[in-house]
């Protein structure tokens, strides 16, 4: 715990970033890692095959960009710095590990940005605005000129910070109107990838499970962890085993299930 405070205190990290949760968030995340380092192994295993897979099935390798890249301990940095010229590693917030491996490489660059463009938008929202009227701003110019864009396992997260965020500010949580919200944001991210002129990669949970350690598979509770949108065609899927007990609980298990998706240029994803 006073690691992770310290981490607060003294990571790089917008203001407005952390005020949306980001940084504690990304913290929280990096903790876990350390203290499930063994269950989340195939998981990381998976991801980077997946993207190493990627990398073989485009023709140029010029620019790679990153969405959600996190600590990077699921992505091949090696095997993308040997194929590639310039590889851009995007996400709101960047602790030190990952720093010091971009300041240590030329071809790393990294991109401090909200994928959404809604949290200086919603930061003085009211609760009488119409959720129904947002529109996401992707940042303007971040997918040009790559030759394949990698969303790496931040689908599920983009509406949760804002959707944390306009709770507090007196939403209801429980509203259609919210909900709504939130699958648009991740519908929205699957557009602008669409239309990227890139090959694209997605990663992504699409189902969280939670198991009682003491039962079966068969009484798993599943809950659609992208707002009610599905995929109808996948690559490959997996199980994370995110939480294992007693990590959250010691009666249960939490498990994600992740799918990847890829697509050729100009390639649209097959969901409903």
């Amino acid at each position: 715990m006073l690691s992770e405070a310290f981490s607060f205190l003294f990571a790089k990290c917008e203001s407005k970033f952390r005020r949306f949760g980001y940084l504690h968030e990304a913290i929280a995340i990096d903790a876990r890692y350390r203290r499930c380092r063994l269950a989340w192994s195939s998981h990381l295993e998976n991801t980077r095959a997946e993207i190493s897979s990627a990398i073989l099935n485009v023709s140029q390798h010029k620019k790679v960009v990153i969405l959600g890249a996190g600590a990077g301990y699921d992505i091949p940095l090696e095997d993308l710095e040997r194929h590639f010229e310039t590889i851009v590693l995007v996400d709101v917030v960047f602790l030190s590990s990952i720093r010091k491996k971009a300041k240590n490489s030329s071809q790393i660059l990294l991109v401090e940005a909200d994928l959404t463009g809604l949290v200086s938008f919603f930061e003085n929202v009211s609760p009488d605005f119409d959720l129904n009227s947002i529109q996401t701003q992707p940042p303007v110019g971040l997918l040009s000129g790559a030759d394949l864009v990698i969303s790496c396992n931040v689908l599920s997260q983009l509406p949760i910070a804002i959707q944390n965020w306009l709770i507090n500010a007196g939403f209801d949580e429980d509203s259609l109107e919210l909900k709504r919200c939130c699958h648009k944001i991740i519908l929205d991210h699957l557009r602008w990838l669409e239309g990227s002129d890139s090959a694209v990669l997605l990663i992504t949970d699409l189902e969280r499970r939670i198991l009682s350690v003491k039962e079966t598979t068969e009484s798993e509770i599943r809950d659609n962890a992208l707002f009610g949108l599905k995929f109808n065609k996948l690559d490959n899927s997996w199980i994370w085993d995110i939480a294992p007990s007693p990590e959250i609980d010691k009666e249960y298990h939490l498990k994600h299930l992740v799918g990847s998706v890829f697509l050729d240029r100009n390639g649209v994803f097959d969901v409903s």
